[in-house]
């Protein structure tokens, strides 16, 4: 389900949650052995209870971590991209993350696990589900960029600015900065 829905629906399932929790109370009435109407105290102590079954309903269901991220700060950008200039002149090694040697992935991973503590997964196109699209207009240190080829990720490194970018390129090169040589590319900034 796309975060729009999900964004869109969480006020009605709450509702429903609310809704279903009352008319437990409301079927469940009075006890037979008490037909007199509830105290105000009773019913106050019921009412924070209803409530407290619908937050920790909703809570209970967005305990994960990425739901409370927010995207990188320009800060925490320049510091990823301080980690990956670090890393130039260390050699390309499929599969690799680091910290002698680094596959295109890895390399992004290690900076981010470094200068911000946040884990990315070990394969480009998985990273790019890992960020929220953004313009190259607005793109800045420390953002990925994402390369095309017949519409799936092949290719993944940290935009150093200018439209140039830090990388492990592929076998037998080593980790360097240069620019960006197509205009198949996306940009991404992690969350």
């Amino acid at each position: 389900m796309s975060p729009l829905i999900r964004g869109l629906l969480r006020p009605a399932l709450n509702t429903t949650v609310v809704g279903a929790i009352a008319a437990l109370v409301v079927i469940s009435g009075p006890s037979p052995e008490t037909t007199s109407a509830p105290t105000p105290s009773q019913a106050h102590a019921a009412a924070p209870s209803i409530a407290l079954a619908a937050v920790t309903t909703h809570r209970r269901h967005h305990r994960h971590k990425h739901h409370f991220r927010a995207p990188i700060t320009a800060e925490q950008g320049l510091r990823v991209l301080r980690v990956a200039k670090a890393q130039i002149g260390d050699r390309y090694r499929y599969g690799a993350t680091g910290p002698g040697s680094f596959d295109c992935s890895g390399l992004t991973r290690y900076a981010y696990r470094v200068a911000t503590g946040r884990h990315l997964p070990h394969n480009s196109s998985a990273q790019q589900h890992s960020t929220h699209r953004i313009r190259a207009r607005h793109a800045r240190p420390g953002d990925l960029v994402f390369f095309h080829d017949g519409g799936h990720v092949y290719h993944v490194a940290i935009y150093a600015g200018h439209h140039t970018i830090v990388h492990a390129p592929y076998p037998g090169q080593r980790v360097k900065r240069e620019r960006i040589w197509t205009s198949a590319v996306t940009y991404g900034r992690v969350v």
